[in-house]
């Protein structure tokens, strides 16, 4: 911290600003459908993202050999979910990664295992 015109300074520009540059202002359009639980798998070498800017590169080191979810990766850069999801995003444009999102529910349960659960639930 420093003094600048008499008021303190820091150098943390704060939890807002930092996403924000980071994104360059960009937020929430043209996602690929990107959710918190989507996993993220590098297909591009560490060496070979090292020209991008340090986030792009963290994630690409992050997700190398093994898959990791978009919330995994807002935790690992101290990012918000919706940052990570653009950085993400520009990754999987430029083919530095690939992505897989969670499977939804194509039907609904079954009566009877329905029924089952409930009736273990009452035995309790």
């Amino acid at each position: 911290m420093h003094r600048e015109h008499g008021w303190e300074v820091s150098d943390d520009p704060g939890p807002l600003v930092r996403p924000f540059a980071v994104t360059r202002g960009r937020a929430g359009h043209d996602l690929h459908k990107l959710d918190i639980l989507t996993l993220v798998v590098a297909v591009r070498t560490e060496h070979e993202a090292a020209t991008l800017d340090r986030e792009y590169t963290e994630i690409v080191r992050l997700c190398q050999g093994r898959p990791l979810s978009i919330a995994e990766l807002a935790a690992h850069l101290n990012l918000l979910l919706a940052a990570v999801k653009v950085l993400v995003s520009d990754l999987i444009r430029s083919g530095h990664v690939i992505f897989r999102s969670p499977t939804l529910p194509t039907g609904s349960a079954e009566p009877a295992l329905l029924q089952a659960v409930l009736d273990g639930i009452r035995r309790i």
